[in-house]
């Protein structure tokens, strides 16, 4: 089976040595910004500890009756566990609990990846922490997190935390080329964009990258009513927040006449500059710092479309 992670070989090869030794603890902690490559890397993990013909117990054969299972999703032995809705929500937990404490069906463990833990609600956080205090032998949980800050530090404190971090541009932009066969300064252009985020450089890839070079609507607006139709869009697309950035980011930079080697989006800059007269210093470092402290609002339980409403008015209005 090919090793289908770009990047984070320093967990992968912790991940292998784990399961080589027979040292598979019964709590992970994965944290790190969306797209970067946890549920992958969990994927694999799991992939790893279940697989029958496994190469030298670091590689998962792929071909085995587990590895087919856990590749159509239909592995008895493996679930998965997403927020419902915007929440994860105690009655997740309860059949977890409901279901850990039997023996594997066919493995030799049971494994539940829980995704987006940040947003678990109290009631099912400390539900989760008496199953992490008291594992089951043959059990592993594998939280995956995009702030570990608001995690409970006696949740934090039961398992392993591994962080995953961006790629350099280099790193990535060899191997989308390879992974991809793209020219190299598509693959360039890429991972700078997504700022080394692996999953949004593929993505921007798949979708024509020439769509991000096209400058966001909100930074031409001045109708303070057009918040509401922007707060719509980003409450749907949060992560592109994080592009968002760049852009004043790159409004900023040519506000102060940096060169062009440090500018994100080269093919806009004509555009761009013609903004700049309407982009104060003073405003542009307000805007980055909004959208910042959005980002980490929408971590927590506020009221999403409230915040990023918020959000978008200040920025047109240049608060």
């Amino acid at each position: 089976m090919d090793n289908p992670i770009i990047g984070h070989q320093n967990i992968i090869t912790q991940l292998q040595n784990a399961v080589t030794s027979e040292r598979v603890a019964g709590a992970y902690l994965f944290t790190g910004q969306q797209g970067v490559g946890k549920e992958t890397v969990a994927l694999y993990f799991a992939t790893l500890i279940l697989c029958d013909g496994t190469v030298e117990g670091s590689i998962p054969c792929g071909e085995c009756r587990a590895c087919r299972k856990i590749k159509n999703s239909n592995h008895p032995d493996l679930r998965i566990i997403r927020p419902d809705g915007t929440q994860m929500k105690i009655d997740q937990i309860r059949e977890l609990q409901r279901e850990i404490i039997y023996q594997p069906l066919e493995g030799t463990r049971k494994i539940y990846i829980l995704t987006n833990t940040e947003r678990m609600n109290d009631a099912a956080a400390n539900a989760l922490l008496k199953t992490l205090e008291e594992p089951p032998a043959a059990s592993t949980l594998i939280l995956l997190t995009e702030n570990l800050k608001v995690m409970l530090p006696t949740i934090r404190s039961r398992c392993q935390i591994l962080t995953f971090n961006t790629l350099p541009t280099e790193e990535l932009t060899k191997a989308l080329v390879e992974r991809f066969s793209v020219e190299t300064n598509t693959a360039s252009d890429a991972a700078i964009l997504s700022r080394g985020v692996v999953g949004k450089a593929i993505t921007l890839i798949e979708k024509d990258i020439t769509e991000s070079e096209t400058v966001p609507e909100i930074l031409k607006e001045t109708d303070p009513l057009a918040a509401f139709r922007f707060a719509e869009q980003y409450e749907k697309n949060p992560e592109n927040l994080d592009d968002l950035i760049t852009w004043y980011r790159d409004l900023l930079l040519l506000q102060q006449d940096a060169p062009k080697e440090l500018i994100t989006h080269t093919n806009a800059i004509d555009t761009l500059r013609t903004y700049v007269p309407s982009y104060p210093q003073i405003r542009l470092q307000r805007a980055i710092k909004t959208i910042f402290q959005t980002k980490s609002l929408l971590q927590t339980n506020v009221n999403k479309y409230l915040a990023i409403e918020v959000m978008c008015l200040k920025l047109i209005i240049g608060r």
